[in-house]
């Protein structure tokens, strides 16, 4: 799992039918460096999320294998926004 910043939403024209009620977010995922404060992204990824992240948000993002376990049936997709993050609390 990582944390990522939510920086805008996906507008899709066409779509697969097993999508249902999502919202698609590109989130920059976090470096390690970004923890300390220094704002250090990976590429940007898209995201399905079932839970309302806005921009500028904070989330922890599931991706792999893992990303498709909260569906029934099988369903294409690589990052699923885990859960919205309030705060952070980081020591080094």
């Amino acid at each position: 799992m990582r944390m990522g910043t939510v920086v805008g939403r996906v507008t899709l024209s066409v779509r697969s039918k097993r999508y249902v009620g999502e919202r698609l977010l590109l989130t920059l995922p976090w470096k390690t460096d970004t923890f300390s404060g220094v704002e250090k992204y990976d590429p940007a990824i898209v995201v399905y999320d079932q839970l309302g992240a806005g921009v500028g948000q904070h989330i922890a993002i599931s991706e792999g294998r893992e990303a498709a376990c909260p569906f029934p049936k099988p369903t294409p997709v690589d990052a699923y926004c885990a859960a919205l993050v309030d705060e952070i609390f980081y020591k080094e």
